[in-house]
């Protein structure tokens, strides 16, 4: 049932691994989405400031994403770059890996729950679930939010005991990211208009955000969902708001995402 291949990742993916050696050329990564392989890190791709001590960048055991740079499934080779994934990318990727590792373990406890084999669990629950969401974790955050009705294509004999598990093993999440917006609006209205603008992306953002002045024109924006995803949709629906406001009273802006 856990989705796992013998197969190579393709160039260009961005892979998951487990660091099981470093060494002073390099570390090796178990690949934890392809059982069965390994990726090799470069010291030159470890990160993208001058390496002294490779084991101050890192350490056995750590988990990371990376990115494919070369496949040989002749020589069972495969090269990863960690320097070509962003801070947030890193970030995002790993807690995906981690969301779909606890969705697995849930469908196993459901069949456990029901006295079913996993397999007849996955088949019955888990795909007609990933046929309406992107992934299983999607599906079990949006029946902690509407129950039954997110899941219609779920037999009776799964959804009860489904919707028990998912309450008694998922919290609803709150991630967040910031962002910074550099705001003028000249003329004799210009205080007032920058309020405006502020109170359109305010709007715009609901319950969600938050802004703040942080002096000589700039201001904090924070934004909050249930994921990384919607949360940076949120932050950046706020940002255009603004934005379009201020330069409909003939000001200028520009927003400035922040790394966490």
């Amino acid at each position: 049932m856990l989705i796992l291949t013998q197969t190579f990742p393709e160039h260009g993916e961005i892979v998951i691994g487990r660091i099981t050696k470093v060494l002073d050329y390099g570390v090796f990564m178990e690949l934890l989405e392809y059982e069965g392989s390994q990726g090799f890190v470069h010291i030159s791709n470890v990160s993208s400031s001058w390496i002294k001590n490779i084991r101050n960048f890192v350490k056995e055991g750590q988990i990371r994403a990376g990115k494919v740079i070369n496949v040989d499934q002749g020589k069972r080779q495969v090269d990863i770059s960690l320097t070509k994934v962003s801070a947030n990318l890193q970030r995002t990727r790993i807690e995906e890996y981690k969301q779909s590792k606890r969705s697995q373990k849930l469908i196993e406890m459901l069949a456990q729950k029901v006295d079913e084999k996993p397999e007849i669990a996955w088949q019955e629950v888990a795909e007609p679930l990933l046929e309406k969401y992107d992934s299983l974790y999607e599906a079990f955050q949006k029946i902690l939010l509407s129950g039954q009705e997110a899941a219609p294509n779920i037999s009776k004999k799964w959804i009860l005991p489904l919707i028990e598990l998912v309450q008694g093993n998922f919290e609803m999440p709150q991630k967040s990211v910031k962002g910074k917006i550099f705001l003028s609006i000249p003329g004799p209205n210009g205080v007032e208009d920058l309020k405006k603008s502020l109170l359109a992306g305010v709007k715009k953002g609901s319950k969600n955000a938050n802004i703040f002045y942080e002096g000589s024109g700039r201001y904090s924006i924070s934004a909050t969902s249930i994921d990384y995803k919607s949360a940076e949709k949120i932050l950046r629906d706020i940002a255009d708001e603004i934005i379009n406001s201020a330069k409909s009273f003939g000001g200028s802006a520009e927003f400035e995402k922040v790394e966490i």
